[in-house]
């Protein structure tokens, strides 16, 4: 099957309505913390970081960050997987264009179905980086919240609050954007099926997002 107009006209709209919708939802985190439910948590977040630094509460802290840090991994792993199963499916597209098609297991190259394994492979591509980029950041943070003060402040030239709670953010963004990258392969596994399917999961998950993003 030949590239389509359509087609192209839906996968645009995909990528805009995604990077346009977050280019806008991290604005309004950054200028209006308190009426975004990322800005809330990560106001609540700085509170944890402060309780965590107190005498006796390492161990409370290191147990907490191995939780996210073991979803994180679990979730890279599984990206991987997928990822690996895609490049298979992308280097033998004659036999899956002909299972796909029904046409028999031999066909000449898909080069729409090859466009959709390319983009769910791109998804699951970011996910993987974001999540490993999570984990990198979490293995930083044991090693902060058991360092002297002192040392954090003399070091970052920033109190020791700040900047661990800065790290920790910038862990739950990745965190977030790997999340969101399984969200998204929804609508790309919806364009197997049909365009419009496509579309109409693409505007699915958009409000999915706005309901996780403005709920409370």
């Amino acid at each position: 099957m030949v590239l389509n107009t359509f087609d192209i006209i839906a996968l645009i709209f995909f990528v805009s309505c995604t990077l346009l919708y977050h280019a806008y939802y991290y604005s309004k985190v950054a200028r209006l913390p308190r009426h975004i439910f990322k800005g809330k948590i990560n106001i609540i977040r700085r509170t944890w970081v402060e309780n965590m630094l107190k005498p006796g509460q390492a161990i409370t802290a290191v147990q907490s960050l191995r939780n996210i840090h073991m979803a994180a991994s679990f979730l890279a792993s599984s990206s991987i997987v997928f990822i690996g199963s895609i490049i298979y499916l992308i280097f033998n597209i004659e036999q899956t264009s002909g299972i796909v098609t029904g046409r028999g297991t031999i066909a000449l190259p898909d080069y729409l179905l090859f466009l959709k394994l390319l983009a769910l492979m791109i998804m699951f591509l970011l996910s993987l980086l974001n999540f490993t980029l999570c984990i990198r950041l979490l293995n930083y943070l044991v090693i902060l919240i058991g360092a002297s003060q002192e040392t954090i402040e003399d070091t970052m030239k920033m109190s020791a609050v700040d900047y661990i709670t800065k790290m920790f953010s910038t862990a739950g963004i990745h965190y977030t954007f790997g999340i969101r990258g399984f969200y998204y392969t929804i609508p790309l596994i919806g364009w197997f099926l049909g365009t419009w399917l496509f579309i109409a999961l693409t505007i699915i998950v958009l409000f999915l997002c706005l309901r996780l993003d403005y709920g409370k």
